[in-house]
């Protein structure tokens, strides 16, 4: 029985562990990273204590390229499992990662927004399908002239992200010196879910408006276990580097038709923590509920 338990209590020591271990580093990546869901307001001055929706669709065409990211490196200092295996070395490392954001942008967006105001503040949730589903929260003040507004959302969208790199293996029991191995590996993923963040103002007189909004998120992707189901040969994915800021602008002229209409047409430009501009054209069609 004392062997029994001394074997059980061995057991739960290494679940999760394993006696090998096994870190995929990753080297090499490619996303597809789409323009974030345009922030809107009112777009006009509303009545105090009031409410309404406001229904619309959008169409978005642009650029479509491909930015090379710098100075992005992916270190194995945490894993150190892996580092103090006896026959490491730190020199054999790519810590350099060749990573590559393919912009894009998304042709139909469908949105439903609930706008309400209360004195000067106003308040509204949206929803929308844009290569996904998209939820955001936004306050700020509507006054007679102009409007100001900051916003919170989640975004869950669909894109491909391919990435590559060395899994490192290390099993100190091995032998008498422990064996470490490695072999390369290459995997996928095609759903991002994400935190934006960002702003909005606008100015109006009468059926026209001039609206400009900032949205910002910054990809962080899921790393999925390998083919089988799973993760004892992948082991943890390494990524210790921040994946670059995307902001998405938007510079729109609104044109209000009568009370429940407006159609509006401008420019976007996807920016961020890399050398490039991405300029798009955007417009769309909105119904408003009285």
């Amino acid at each position: 029985m004392k062997y029994l338990c001394v074997l059980l209590l061995s057991s739960f020591l290494f679940v999760g562990c394993g006696y090998t271990r096994h870190y995929a580093h990753v080297e090499k990546f490619e996303m597809e990273t789409f323009a974030a869901p345009e922030i809107r307001g009112a777009g006009g001055y509303k009545e105090p204590n009031t409410a309404n929706v406001r229904m619309s669709a959008n169409v978005h065409v642009g650029s479509q390229d491909k930015e090379q990211l710098r100075g992005l490196r992916n270190k194995m200092d945490g894993c150190n499992d892996i580092t103090q295996c006896k026959a490491y070395k730190s020199e054999e490392v790519n810590e350099t990662v060749d990573g590559t954001y393919k912009m894009k942008y998304p042709y139909v967006e469908a949105s439903l927004d609930y706008i309400s105001k209360k004195e000067l503040f106003l308040w509204g949730i949206s929803f929308a399908l844009d290569k996904g589903v998209y939820g955001s929260f936004l306050l700020g003040v509507n006054t007679k002239y102009f409007e100001v507004g900051g916003s919170l959302g989640m975004w869950m969208h669909f894109r491909d992200f391919d990435y590559s790199g060395t899994t490192y293996s290390c099993d100190p029991f091995y032998g008498a010196g422990g064996s470490f191995d490695k072999s390369s590996f290459e995997r996928g993923n095609g759903v991002g879910v994400v935190v934006t963040y960002g702003g909005y103002a606008s100015a109006y007189y009468g059926p026209l408006s001039l609206n400009f909004s900032v949205n910002i998120y910054r990809p962080d992707p899921e790393y999925p276990a390998d083919d089988d189901g799973s993760a004892s040969k992948l082991g943890r994915t390494i990524s210790e580097f921040d994946f670059p800021l995307v902001v998405t602008e938007y510079i729109t002229a609104g044109y209000r038709i009568n009370e429940n209409w407006e159609v509006r047409l401008g420019a976007s430009n996807i920016v961020g923590e890399f050398p490039g501009w991405h300029w798009g054209a955007t417009g769309g069609i909105s119904y408003y509920t009285k």
